[in-house]
């Protein structure tokens, strides 16, 4: 049962079990790609969290930090070809490069605060996203760039293997997300994360208390750039190619709506998040009568947001928990009244 209580545990016997499912259950290619596409912007959510979740910091262009780190994965491996540990450099340097980035877009954070902040992060993104339609050396411009499947245990094996199953790459994916979830974990729970919830609850109450301001929001927006990074190096090798609008305003509301929807300040908040904004639209797909109706996943997605903030503000992760409170308040009302 102590093992149960160690986050860590919890979240390296999940990812096993996660793991294993497809190597021993029949799933489509199509299904594959979508679970892999909850792992990934999965761990987009936990760094979008940190920011907006524990340090209160809002970020309307964080898509723009995704969009670098999948050009960057990809120019490397193309760069390096089958030099061993191509791949993992490809991934360090996609998370390192939009960490230094958002070092600078803390800066500014520094100056702003609310919509204001909102407003400057937006026009972040909008700025970066028309840099990767002009920058063709970097980019390849409206034509997309290409990338290939990575190839991981070069150093034991002479070609190394390549990753072309979606489930081998489902197994790298939960690897990754694993590693980032307990860094996040240990991060939260040490000096940082308090540091960022009492700046996030009150800025001058935080600088009374001695907590800097300076160092936590440059904190707070280089982990979530890097773990943005990393997310965007995984993606692009995953479905091999990208393009300067997969980088835009649509993706970094979709951010925001799975830390809101799955729960902020809530890693476990980050994953329902991220698998509900994932999952929705394929099972809309299935329904008959709406699947005529366009953008009807982004409807849903905003009315969800809407009765979330409305009536579950601390979203899915404590749903259960909200649900119970109210129950024990509405059965204390009704003693209270009977006595």
């Amino acid at each position: 049962m102590a093992i149960f209580k160690n986050k860590a545990m919890i979240y390296i016997i999940g990812g096993i079990v996660a793991a294993s499912i497809p190597q021993f259950l029949e799933i489509g290619r199509s299904t594959m790609t979508m679970l892999n596409m909850v792992v990934i912007y999965s761990i987009i959510a936990i760094g979008f969290n940190i920011l907006l979740g524990y340090a209160g910091q809002i970020s309307l262009g964080h898509a723009a930090f995704m969009g670098i780190g999948a050009y960057v994965s990809a120019n490397i491996t193309a760069a390096l070809g089958d030099i061993p540990f191509s791949f993992t450099l490809s991934l360090l340097l996609a998370g390192v490069i939009p960490m230094l980035i958002g070092l600078l877009l803390g800066l500014v954070a520094l100056r702003l605060e609310g919509h204001y902040l909102a407003i400057a992060t937006l026009g972040f993104g909008v700025a970066v996203q028309q840099v990767f339609k002009e920058w063709i050396g970097f980019t390849n411009g409206f034509s997309g760039l290409s990338s290939s499947y990575p190839r991981v245990f070069t150093l034991f094996t002479e070609n190394g293997y390549l990753l072309k199953d979606r489930e081998d790459y489902f197994i790298l994916s939960i690897s990754v997300f694993v590693i980032l979830a307990i860094l996040a974990q240990n991060i939260l729970k040490a000096k940082t994360g308090r540091a960022l919830i009492a700046m996030r609850d009150g800025e001058h109450a935080a600088q009374a208390m001695g907590v800097s301001l300076f160092k936590y929001k440059l904190i707070a927006f280089a982990l979530s750039a890097f773990y943005a990074g990393i997310a965007g190096s995984l993606y692009v090798h995953l479905i091999r190619y990208t393009e300067p609008n997969q980088w835009g305003i649509d993706l970094s509301l979709n951010l925001l709506a799975m830390v809101v929807i799955g729960g902020l300040a809530s890693i476990e908040g980050s994953i329902l998040g991220a698998a509900f904004i994932v999952l929705i639209p394929e099972f809309i797909k299935e329904v008959p009568f709406l699947e005529n109706i366009k953008n009807f996943s982004s409807i849903l997605t905003g009315l969800s947001l809407i009765l979330v903030i409305m009536f579950f503000p601390h979203g899915l992760a404590r749903i259960g928990s909200q649900i119970k409170l109210l129950l024990l308040n509405r059965k204390n009302k009704t003693k209270t009244n009977g006595a």
